[in-house]
């Protein structure tokens, strides 16, 4: 069952760990099981993660998303890093864009990928098009511990299939933050401020306007 975000998830003293279906136990702690089940079985050498771009704290769509989803890109990222300290199973991390619904433009160079968790302009892209990536990064070896951007450009600019992309990824190479919890909190009690300033304003404004 989907769960309905809560503005109080943002209150510091609510203990997120109460609710199953809070981001923190789906994003981090989720994965965290995820990690030791693949452990257990001595099989799974390779964990796929779909998550998204959640390194920018203080952009106006990571505040409110995180402020009006509990925090779940914060919690995204930090699933992230537990996969990366991991070192005896691999990862591949797929950051999409706006997932939807829709048909994918099949045979058009629309498709874009940055390995090491490149930055791509947000664009919207086909579930089953991210589906189709997840499976096809298995062929490939060389995207074991990689964090890859997935995301549409405009047509001619990118590619009709991931291949040609898959085969020059190379594992991650720079030092990703090893947590960015506190930056995501200060930017999105930041934006409460600011929202709860411009809901006074217009308040103590519409009252002075009424009283006149």
């Amino acid at each position: 069952m989907k769960r309905k975000s809560k503005l109080t998830d943002i209150l510091p003293w609510v203990n997120p760990e109460l609710d199953p279906a809070h981001p923190k136990n789906i994003n981090y702690l989720g994965v965290r099981n995820i990690i030791e089940a693949a452990r257990a079985t001595k099989d799974c050498k390779r964990i796929v993660r779909i998550t998204g771009k959640g390194e920018t704290p203080w952009s106006i769509f990571s505040i409110l998303i995180n402020m009006f989803g509990s925090f779940a890109k914060a919690w995204n990222y930090e699933g992230e890093e537990v996969l990366r300290k991991c070192q005896d199973v691999d990862y591949t991390i797929i950051r999409p864009g706006v997932m939807k619904n829709v048909k994918p433009d099949k045979g058009k160079k629309i498709l874009a990928l940055a390995d090491d968790g490149g930055n791509l302009k947000v664009s919207s892209v086909p579930y089953s098009t991210i589906a189709d990536l997840c499976v096809q990064v298995l062929r490939y070896p060389n995207t074991a511990r990689a964090t890859l951007c997935a995301m549409n450009v405009p047509e001619g600019e990118g590619e009709v299939s991931y291949a040609s992309f898959l085969q020059r990824v190379e594992p991650d190479r720079r030092i990703f933050p090893s947590s960015l919890m506190q930056q995501h909190v200060q930017a999105v009690r930041a934006g409460v401020f600011i929202l709860l300033a411009a809901i006074t304003s217009l308040v103590t404004g519409a009252v002075s306007i009424l009283s006149w």
